[in-house]
């Protein structure tokens, strides 16, 4: 599954992830898009989605076979 996939699967069933993701950063499920979630620059959502992935992971919502 593609990175976008995986972010939005893990925020959508994980509800501690989720709420991290609002009340640390104040961003949204609909806020990722396709290319932010690659954009590692100021402004950009890559560590915030690679960090949604490994708690994915650690909850185990996604596996690592999952990921592109």
């Amino acid at each position: 599954m593609e990175k976008l996939e995986a972010v939005q699967k893990v925020l959508r069933f994980s509800t501690p992830i989720r709420e991290w993701c609002i009340n640390e950063f104040s961003i949204h499920f609909d806020d990722f898009d396709e290319q932010n979630v690659d954009d590692y620059d100021s402004g950009g959502y890559g560590d915030i989605a690679d960090e949604i992935l490994e708690r994915g992971l650690d909850e185990q919502i996604i596996e690592e076979d999952d990921l592109d």
